[in-house]
């Protein structure tokens, strides 16, 4: 079966967890994911199957959006709430100028570093296996951009954003650096993916979803053939 799914992934699962349950549903072995999302994090995870794979890293390249939400004053060793606490801070609450002053220091290129607990590689070892060790390294940092951050809501200790972003940045990082320039650390508690490309939250279908329409027959009515999913890109006919 070749084509694209636009997966509501659930939290508390693994991006491979999704995987392997779209593997067993679809009856196909050939089938990746355009972009991991941590265990917390819940919303878009585009899936290719069968000879779309071929195409993951082109959709993989496309502009990421999310709505996260982070905590004021305390912080963590994997920088979400998954994490064992290193340090409470106490603090007076920012104003909104103030955040909103801070949040315009993190748009555009910026130098990123990622985070120990991610499945980037050292030595060909996933780096939160290192971690969980005790043998982290510091990785190097990476230039990504963050096109805009928006923020929705503000309740002390919660800030709400929205970020629109490229590939590559960890919304768990942006959250500490942020907390750090406002002096009071911070950490990750909520995130949801609103959009990977031209695939978004509206149209993303649960696990379940996909497994009953499968069965009744209505694979073309879940799955994006190749072309519809490359209609984006330049086209020479």
């Amino acid at each position: 079966m070749d084509g694209v799914l636009n997966i509501n992934k659930p939290s508390g699962v693994t991006s491979h967890d999704v995987v392997e349950s779209v593997r067993k549903i679809l009856h196909e072995k050939r089938i990746g994911h355009t972009g991991t999302l941590d265990p917390l994090a819940t919303g878009v995870l585009v899936l290719c199957a069968g000879r779309a794979t071929r195409i993951a890293q082109y959709l993989e390249a496309g502009e990421k959006e999310y709505k996260a939400i982070m905590r004021l004053g305390v912080t963590t060793d994997t920088l979400d709430a998954e994490g064992q606490i290193l340090e409470t801070k106490s603090y007076v609450p920012p104003d909104r100028q103030k955040i909103f002053d801070i949040l315009k220091g993190f748009t555009g290129s910026i130098m990123q570093r990622p985070p120990a607990y991610s499945a980037v590689k050292v030595a060909g070892v996933p780096s939160y296996k290192l971690a969980r060790e005790g043998k982290a390294e510091l990785l190097k940092p990476r230039s990504v951009t963050i096109y805009s951050i928006e923020l929705t809501a503000f309740d002390d200790p919660l800030v709400s954003l929205l970020v629109r972003c490229s590939k590559g940045v960890y919304i768990r990082t942006l959250c500490a650096e942020i907390g750090d320039a406002l002096g009071m650390g911070a950490h990750l508690v909520g995130l949801e993916r609103t959009r990977s490309g031209s695939f978004s939250i509206d149209r993303a279908i649960t696990l379940d979803r996909l497994q009953a329409m499968i069965t009744a027959g209505n694979a073309v009515q879940v799955i994006t053939p190749i072309d519809d999913a490359l209609a984006a890109f330049p086209a020479i006919p």
